[in-house]
């Protein structure tokens, strides 16, 4: 039998798509300046194995699972609340210089910035972190219910609606928001960015919110079947969290308004910790005892037994891996380069 000519042999062999050479070379392009840019910045991250993350087989993810309820355990270790909080604002202010990153303050991040003016306090609030219940307490803070009024009893619509005071206010001039800037204590509250990002796509798209006025399926799901599919085939009513990534990492850098939602936008954008100097920054994972921790520095203890639990719990970490097994190796590069940010000044493990 006449062997087959190395001509033929060659033309057979796996031709991978253009789609496939691209993918391939930004992921190369986005590790190496990854890496390139943390390790010149001298900034301290904990994890930073992009590669192995994005290979990784399910014994290592199971091995990582350990490690994150561990490091969810581990507050405060042997550090007082101050100090932990010392820590976490050096490393979020050293990652700013490092990296050269400038912010500026408009007026998304001014409408993120909650007042108090009677405990001297500006939150900034990030959606799907703690944001309704925090919004809840900040009626009693800011002295617009009384203390024995039950803010439980609040619509969803009050509480995301005009009520409460925020930087963004017209009341507020310039010089009013420099000097609250400059002398109020100012914090924020973080979350995973995956998980973030899990509860957002199960609260508003996987799952229907029947409160909201705003009609999730209709306005943001068919825009991702156009957009990701092609065509509206399922009304917005099926779509996967694949396709939810991919819309919500768009690669060439142009953001419809929808894109650009609160609910999934990166913290940085909506805080801006590089041009706000934060005084505080507590964390999703750990919310009963940094959110008591929170009031007690903010001379409101009066409150710390009573933040209210949230009205819809997405919780995310424990489906996680469930979410992320679906992510090819492309939808979690563009994940990454679109929430490296959030990973890198609030000093959050890669998944």
């Amino acid at each position: 039998m006449p062997r087959p000519s190395y001509a033929r042999v060659r033309a057979k062999r796996y031709a991978p798509t253009k789609w496939e050479k691209t993918t391939f070379w930004l992921l190369v392009l986005f590790v190496v300046s990854t890496v390139t840019i943390i390790s010149k910045s001298g900034v301290q991250y904990p994890r930073v194995s992009i590669w192995h993350w994005m290979t990784r087989d399910e014994e290592d993810k199971s091995q990582d699972d350990v490690h994150d309820v561990q490091f969810q355990q581990d507050f405060p270790r042997n550090m007082t609340w101050e100090q932990v909080q010392e820590t976490r604002v050096r490393h979020m202010a050293h990652t700013c210089t490092s990296l050269n990153l400038n912010q500026t303050l408009d007026y998304v991040v001014l409408k993120h910035i909650l007042v108090d003016t009677r405990h001297k306090a500006l939150m900034c609030f990030v959606p799907k972190v703690a944001c309704t219940s925090w919004k809840r307490v900040w009626f009693w803070l800011a002295g617009l219910l009384d203390q024995d009024d039950n803010i439980m009893a609040l619509t969803r619509a009050q509480v995301h609606g005009k009520f409460l005071p925020t930087l963004a206010s017209t009341k507020f001039t310039e010089s009013r928001r420099e000097e609250m800037l400059g002398t109020y204590k100012k914090f924020l509250f973080t979350r995973h960015p995956l998980d973030r990002l899990i509860s957002a796509y199960r609260d508003k798209l996987e799952n229907y919110d029947t409160e909201s006025n705003f009609d999730f399926h209709k306005y943001v799901g068919q825009e991702v079947e156009r957009m990701v599919r092609g065509k509206v085939t399922g009304l917005g009513h099926n779509v996967t969290f694949p396709e939810f990534i991919r819309w919500v990492t768009p690669p060439n850098g142009t953001w419809t308004v929808a894109q650009k939602n609160e609910h999934w936008r990166p913290m940085v954008e909506l805080c801006a910790p590089c041009a706000v100097q934060y005084d505080a920054i507590g964390r999703y994972e750990n919310l009963q005892q940094e959110m008591n921790a929170t009031l007690y520095w903010l001379g409101a203890e009066e409150f710390s037994e009573r933040f209210p639990p949230p009205d819809r719990p997405f919780h995310a970490a424990e489906f996680r891996q469930e979410y992320l097994k679906h992510l090819a190796s492309g939808d979690k590069l563009r994940f990454l380069r679109t929430y490296l940010l959030d990973f890198l000044l609030f000093g959050y493990d890669m998944p």
